[in-house]
């Protein structure tokens, strides 16, 4: 009975253990990650978002012909596309994220990718980056978003 109970913790031990060492980058069952200096974060509804940092991106919208200059991105609603909320820096933990290829579920054809609560980041071709969730989607290259 004794070596039964023993294996079986040795069991539970060996399947928890991606659990724990993914754990850094969770908190409250958000997914945190970062690309270059971009840090973004997954909330379990599936918001998905990018704070840019002290390097702020250029928006672009097929139906708007100007570029925005914006701090963060974000995909919230599905009757909406990926747009700024003003609000950069929350979706940074303190001291950093970590980098996706620490937290990356798989890797797809260019790179790293994360998917969590219906959405998906991924490092693309020549290190262009998106993201989408709700049926929406943004991507980045050369600090030009277009949604």
């Amino acid at each position: 009975m004794k070596r039964t109970i023993t294996a079986l913790a040795g069991v539970a031990a060996v399947a928890l253990a991606p659990v724990v060492l993914t754990a850094p980058a969770h908190a409250a069952d958000t997914v945190y990650f970062s690309v270059g200096s971009r840090n973004c974060a997954i909330a379990p509804d599936g918001t998905v978002g990018c704070d840019f940092g002290a390097d702020p991106a250029r928006l672009q919208y097929t139906f708007f012909p100007v570029l925005i200059p914006v701090n963060d991105i974000v995909i919230d609603q599905p009757w909406l596309p990926a747009h700024p909320t003003f609000s950069p820096g929350s979706r940074t933990l303190p001291g950093g994220n970590p980098s996706i290829y620490d937290v990356k579920t798989g890797d797809g054809a260019w790179g790293p990718y994360v998917e969590f609560a219906g959405a998906r980041c991924e490092v693309g071709f020549h290190g262009s980056f998106g993201c989408k969730s709700k049926g929406r989607s943004w991507n980045e290259y050369s600090g030009i978003v277009s949604a």
